[in-house]
């Protein structure tokens, strides 16, 4: 129980993807059980979850309102032919499509937000929280017109995409190397990258003209450099062990030392079969194979049938199945070996501590809560974040990094069998999850709000 309401009040800002927002949502549920006021600005269709969180809630109108990619029809922004592109160029396009383009609509709803709270608390500080790929916050930096928090936060929901002279751009997967080769290699890599964004930082500067923020300062700031040098402070949601390091870090960039771990569900109907897969119950030995593509990658062709496919001769295994959304389901056709349990939806965090191996195909946060439960990964995805999640993942020594979104049943074989029959991963896995145990996230983004509210 809070004895000493804090008097600063908290705006929080999220683009409304399941990545960004569930975090963002348990960091609002913790501030207010630490006793903040705190508003949310998103989508309509995340109103129920953000007002659950104990959160007040502005929406986000126009561009902007959708609901994790679900509700908003995103075909006709795909070039011809190219709607399954990876890699750069699958990055560039949601930098424009889901990104810069929904600015205007984010600041405005900012702006609303921070009227209403300046009206009903006009002598309470403001602070400003957005995830790191939120850009909606930016151009009230750069000095569009409008209402100004006190401080502003960014929260590291994904791989630091800084530009840095120790290691490649954000997108190639490359490991870092910080020897005078490296960084010969590292510039000219990095210069490519800017060329390669040029359209997506067409978009942006576009994006901040659009609501009346002057030229970015310095002329020429890269997009994805923008998202760490106009914050008051980053807070990297990570443990400092796998993230690559960078001697030219910006003093803002702080680490929280891991992701908010939720509480076990009490809500989670839990399945018939779940004293299969915890700890004193009928386990007996079993090894337990978690795999999940998330919440948005719907073809289960990429990973849950192959992987099901790999290990379904082992007696030894049980393989947990979640399909990433409730209500979602197999096709009819497809046959769940004997050592597979399947179910629609799982919280990850409910599940973790009890397996031996996740399956996934590399979200950030995927990769974070893993790491808090010292479970080591299988990690196969070209998209999105995907390749630097398993980059880092496979240097820092707790992963199998397999390159690709469609890894084939002798490769998953093959990997699984890695991790169970080398200690080396689980020992790794488990050294960061005490490291990050030591850690109190949402103390530390706590410490950076009452730094800047002070």
């Amino acid at each position: 129980m809070v004895t000493n309401k804090p008097s600063t009040q908290i705006l929080i800002c999220s683009t409304p993807v399941s990545g960004h927002i569930i975090p963002m949502l348990a960091i609002a549920k913790e501030l207010v059980a630490r006793g903040y006021d705190v508003c949310f600005v998103s989508s309509t269709g995340y109103r129920p979850q953000i007002e659950a969180a104990g959160a007040s809630f502005v929406p986000v109108l126009g561009y902007g309102d959708y609901y994790d990619l679900t509700s908003w029809d995103l075909d006709a922004d795909w070039p011809a032919g190219k709607k399954h592109m990876e890699g750069p160029a699958c990055f560039n396009h949601d930098l424009i499509h889901i990104f810069c383009k929904s600015v205007p609509s984010q600041h405005e709803a900012i702006q609303r937000a921070l009227e209403q709270l300046t009206r009903q608390n006009p002598d309470r500080p403001i602070i400003l929280l957005t995830e790191s790929l939120n850009f909606g916050a930016l151009p009230i930096v750069l000095g569009a017109p409008g209402l100004r928090p006190k401080g502003f936060i960014a929260i590291g929901l994904n791989p630091i995409l800084l530009t840095s002279t120790d290691h490649p751009p954000f997108g190639s997967g490359m490991l870092p190397d910080s020897s005078s080769e490296g960084r010969a290699r590292n510039q000219a890599a990095n210069t490519l990258q800017k060329q390669t964004f040029a359209e997506a930082q067409a978009a942006f500067v576009q994006a901040l003209a659009s609501v009346g923020a002057p030229p970015v300062d310095p002329p020429g700031l890269f997009l994805l450099d923008a998202l760490y040098a106009l914050p008051d402070r980053f807070v990297q949601m990570c443990a400092p062990s796998v993230e690559y390091p960078r001697s030219d870090a910006p003093t803002s960039l702080r680490f929280a030392g891991g992701y908010p771990t939720a509480k076990p569900s009490r809500e989670f109907p839990k399945p018939r079969w779940w004293g299969e897969v915890t700890f004193g119950s009928s386990k007996a030995g079993r090894k337990i194979v978690f795999v999940c593509q998330g919440t948005v990658a719907m073809d289960f062709n990429q990973l849950v049938i192959p992987t099901m496919a790999a290990l379904q001769d082992r007696s030894d295994l049980i393989v947990v199945v979640a399909l990433g959304r409730p209500g979602i389901a197999l096709p009819d056709e497809v046959v769940i070996p004997t050592n597979c349990r399947v179910i629609d939806f799982i919280p990850y965090d409910d599940l973790l501590p009890h397996c031996d191996v996740f399956v996934t195909t590399g979200g950030y946060g995927s990769f974070q809560r893993a790491l808090n439960h010292g479970t080591p990964l299988v990690m196969a995805g070209t998209t999105e974040e995907k390749p630097e999640t398993a980059a880092r993942a496979e240097w820092a020594g707790v992963a199998v990094n397999l390159r690709t979104s469609y890894p084939s049943v002798a490769q998953l074989r093959e990997a699984v069998e890695r991790i169970l029959g080398d200690g080396r991963f689980k020992k790794r896995a488990m050294e960061v999850q005490r490291e990050i145990a030591g850690e109190d996230p949402v103390g530390k983004v706590v410490e950076n709000i009452e730094e800047l509210a002070g």
